[in-house]
């Protein structure tokens, strides 16, 4: 998962490209989750059937989005880190 590859700090010397590939499937997994919560409670309010379509390939869309931009996003800060130094990431 996203969160084990930031914590091991193998993020810092993986491409970007392979690094977003090999975490396409929890990416699209979480969107997916989010796609079910939406489903629900859509279906549970009653709301139509072209909203609720909609609404859940939104999520789908935006879970996976979000789980990539979070890695990307992780990823820079530890390259920066990186390149800072610990020395610099210590002095305050």
């Amino acid at each position: 998962m996203c969160y084990d590859r930031l914590v091991n700090g193998d993020v810092t010397e993986q491409r970007v490209p392979s690094l977003l590939r090999a975490e396409l499937f929890c990416a699209v997994r979480n969107g997916a989750l989010a796609g079910v919560i939406v489903l629900v409670v859509l279906l549970v309010r009653g709301v139509p059937a072209w909203l609720v379509a909609g609404s859940v390939l939104g999520a789908v869309a935006l879970g996976t989005v979000l789980h990539q931009t979070v890695l990307l996003t992780g990823t820079a800060v530890l390259r920066l880190r990186d390149r800072v130094g610990p020395a610099a990431a210590t002095d305050t």
